[in-house]
């Protein structure tokens, strides 16, 4: 009995490890889809088959309340494009979409070839000229206002509740379009709707060494260690305990708090606190950017 009760105990830790791995996998792939340092698989793909082939499952995902279609214009829309990646990047607006129209609404996705010239780039500096396959995403829902729209590409930023999203959608959409060699833009009024533009690079013929070079993630470097205390704040005990041993085994020393009000306790206690490593969503009436801000104004020198 001793032993099944051992080995229960075992099993439950061993699930409470799987868990905190595949959260941390999830997480790791969405940041790295921000920072476009994600492992792309290019392939030639006809963007209007595949849109068209994956219509079914986000129908679903949108629910009955909400009119979907696809119009695909030309028989041309060929990219350079890792399939799987763009799919995610459609269901992540989908699912943006879907929530913007609680009370139900539509939903077009028009996907055609476009070419972008000299006189586009000069309005808009941050896109590149050329040939693309371009993918608006278009909804009827509630619409952001310029602040909104002005920080709806930055991770972790989110306009939804507690529990609801992490902030992480739009901005992984953001890298895997960057990554791909392409461009993103956003049009957005309140009350009006939101449209979603996702540029790809149109391909004429497969290039092989192209196709290597994007596919090719940059490596990373060695992580270094250091002696420095570092301030953990983190409200989930299981990723706390994760983060805090990472940090042990670099050779860092650790304070832990598990909210912002208990980490301004732990700042006051120690005055050789180096860095504020802080979760951003947290119970307690502050959030991590809150709490930054409270830090900085006490002690200006750590970071």
């Amino acid at each position: 009995i001793e032993n099944k009760l051992s080995d229960e105990k075992l099993l439950a830790l061993l699930h409470e490890a799987q868990d905190a791995a595949g959260d941390g996998a999830k997480l790791t792939g969405q940041l790295l889809a921000f920072g476009r340092r994600q492992p792309l698989n290019p392939k030639l793909v006809d963007v209007g088959q595949l849109v068209t082939g994956f219509s079914d499952l986000l129908r679903r995902s949108l629910g009955e309340t909400i009119e979907f279609r696809t119009v695909v214009t030309g028989a041309s829309n060929e990219a350079l494009v890792d399939a799987s990646q763009l799919q995610n990047a459609l269901l992540n607006l989908a699912l943006n979409a879907r929530d913007a129209m609680p009370r139900g609404g539509k939903l077009t996705i028009d996907i055609s070839r476009v070419k972008l010239d000299v006189d586009y780039a000069q309005m808009y500096p941050h896109m590149r000229t050329g040939d693309y396959v371009l993918i608006s995403v278009t909804d009827t829902g509630t619409g952001m206002t310029p602040e909104v729209k002005e920080k709806a590409f930055e991770p972790f930023f989110t306009t939804k509740g507690v529990g609801s999203g992490t902030g992480l959608g739009l901005s992984m959409v953001y890298g895997f379009a960057k990554q791909s060699g392409g461009n993103i833009q956003l049009y957005s009024e309140p009350g009006q709707g939101t449209s979603v533009r996702l540029f790809l690079p149109a391909a004429q013929k497969v290039d092989a060494k192209m196709s290597e070079e994007v596919a090719t993630a940059s490596r990373a470097a060695a992580i270094p260690g250091g002696t420095e205390k570092i301030l953990v704040v983190e409200d989930d005990p299981r990723v706390r305990r994760v983060a805090v041993s990472r940090l042990i085994d670099f050779g860092y020393q650790v304070v832990e708090a598990a909210n912002g009000e208990e980490a301004l306790d732990r700042l006051a206690q120690n005055d050789d606190i180096a860095l504020l490593f802080t979760d951003i969503v947290m119970p307690g009436g502050m959030t991590g950017d809150e709490l930054a801000a409270e830090v900085r104004a006490r002690r200006p020198n750590i970071r």
